[in-house]
Formats: C-alpha cells, structure tokens, sequence
C-alpha cells in the first residue's frame, strides 16, 4: 500500500540562516583558495625554523664536543680580550694617564664564518662554516663553486682587491680568527667532510668602551687586521624600531638560539604555526570534499587557486635565478 504524499512545502530559509550558509560558503571558498598559500607559509616557517631540514646541499650540525681539544675550546671572554688589548696599547703609547676599559666588552654579532675549498679529483666543493662563539656549536654545508667572474677590473673601480697593511701590534693573544682557523680541522673530522684550504672569512669584533685623556671612547677591535678604532662617547645600545620594523623583524625571525630565553619561545610558536597550518589545510580539503553540493565548485577555485600559485611561484622563480 502506498503512502499518501506529503503535501508540506519546504519552508524558506530565514534571513539569518541564509546569511550563515553564505558565511560558511565564503570561509569555505576562501580557504580553498587559501590552501595552496597557507601549505607554502608552513613548510616554508618550518624550513626557515630549521636550517638543516630537507636541504638541498649536505649539511652537518656540530656541538661544543667538536671543539674540544681545539683553540675554539676555551675563549677568553670579551673583557679578558679587551684588557689585553688595552694594556698592549698602554705599552706602546705609553699615555700620561694608563687607558683602562671602561664597562664589560661584549662581541657586536655572534657568529664566525669560514669557508674551505675543497679541490678532489674531478671534483671541487666549497664549504661554509658557521660557528657560534658564545654557545660553540654551528654548522658546516657543502656547495658547489661559484662559477668564476673575469678577472678584468672596471675603469672606476677603486681599491678593489689591494688588501691593506696587516698590523701585529695588537696580536697579544691568539686572535680570534687564528682560533676559528686552528679549531676547523677538527670540525671537519667530527663532522664527516674532507680537509682543504681554510679562509676565515669573518669573526665578530670586539666592542668595549675605553678611557683616554679623561674621555670615554667606544673602541671596535677588528681581530682579523689586528686594529683598532673608536669614537667618542660610550657605546650606543640599539636603536628602539619603529612598530612596522619590530614586526617586521619579528616575522621573519627564526632558528633556536643556543640558550633558553624569548627567541627560543618564539621559535617553538613557528614551529606551531606551520603545523597548525598545514593541518588547517590538509583538514580544509576533507570538510569540503564531505559537503556534496559544495564539490563542483570548489573543486573550480582550487583549480584556479593552484594555478595561480604555480604561474605566480614559477614568475618568482624566474625573476630569482635573473
């Protein structure tokens, strides 16, 4: 026997409801169209965050076990370095009133970084060093030579490639670059890669305020030439930034520093953040692939939306490589 049909109609949407279907539909479209950017923003925070992921160029970490038994195993402090700077330029100026540092010296960046070319058979690699003074540990990565410029010297050039006089006076202890020097041999055996030719390519200088004449002066001490130099007044702490340079600064700040503090916490928030999105992503595909009235034109918008990102990421890309 059949049943006799309903003969309710379908009462129409109030205007709340429609405005909320309307609502989903955007934030659902809208993420579609997101997804390709949002993937993007979180594997790239993730790579940013973690220098040594899925490189494209070997790569090895090393800790302060690497250093032992090497120059790089026991720095001076800063202070310590800064008073023998001084007490070397008390001997050779030999002023009325001794200069004597004034204040806790302290290095101007952390890092040290060196290259090795590395010459094998059939084969040259070039590799960078990184080493963090303070906390000694850092990172060796191998690349390929750069290809080699011509050796021809523009008409206006000035002074390009004439390295100055080098200055021994004020090597009074094992400077800082003959210590990275010494130290990378050892690296480079804990660390699995080959020996080669070593090029200490920058260090941190040393910032301390000194005395003179009755005066305070910041003194920078550049290791590497073994000079020294300064201007008056005490030394300046950072400019305060601008709201847009702080959050500027901000969002591209990444990597965990070798101590737990506010950029450590900062660095496990990324690490959140390009999970949280990715999962945002991934699980944004699933709610809309489950709404069958939503598929066909979805499916529209993240076909337009892949599109984009692929035309737009190989327009970056060839606007990167030149």
């Amino acid at each position: 026997m059949l049943e006799p049909q309903s003969t309710a109609k379908t009462k129409p949407l109030s205007q709340r409801k429609c405005a909320l279907l309307w609502i989903r539909r955007g934030h659902l479209y809208f993420g579609l169209f997101l997804f390709p950017w949002a993937l993007l923003y979180g594997v790239t925070a993730f790579l940013f965050n973690h220098p040594t992921a899925f490189g494209d160029r070997p790569i090895q970490s090393f800790g302060p076990d690497a250093l032992n038994g090497t120059s790089l195993e026991s720095v001076p402090s800063p202070t310590e370095q800064a008073e023998a700077v001084v007490a070397r330029l008390n001997a050779m100026k030999k002023p009325a009133i001794a200069y004597r540092v004034a204040g806790e010296a302290k290095y101007n960046r952390e890092f040290a970084f060196a290259t090795v070319t590395v010459t094998e058979p059939g084969r040259e690699q070039i590799l960078g060093i990184l080493i963090d003074i303070k906390n000694r540990r850092g990172t060796v990565r191998s690349s390929p030579p750069a290809p080699k410029k011509s050796a021809e010297v523009a008409p206006f050039a000035i002074g390009l490639g004439v390295p100055g006089p080098i200055s021994e006076d004020l090597r009074v202890i094992l400077p800082l670059p003959e210590r990275v020097k010494l130290a990378i041999p050892a690296i480079l055996q804990n660390t699995g890669f080959p020996n080669g030719s070593i090029a200490v390519t920058s260090v941190p200088d040393l910032v301390f305020a000194i005395e003179a004449d009755g005066r305070i002066w910041t003194a920078t001490y550049n290791a590497t030439a073994g000079s020294l130099n300064g201007k008056l007044g005490e030394p300046e702490s950072k400019p305060e930034p601008s709201t847009r340079g702080f959050l500027t600064r901000l969002h591209v700040t990444h990597g965990y520093p070798g101590e737990a503090n506010a950029g450590w916490l900062w660095a496990v928030l990324v690490d959140g953040m390009a999970f949280a999105l990715c999962f945002w992503g991934c699980t944004g595909l699933l709610m809309w692939w489950q709404i069958k009235a939503a598929r066909r034109a979805g499916a529209v918008v993240l076909i337009l939306s892949a599109t984009a990102a692929v035309a737009i990421g190989w327009g970056m890309y060839a606007s990167l490589v030149g």
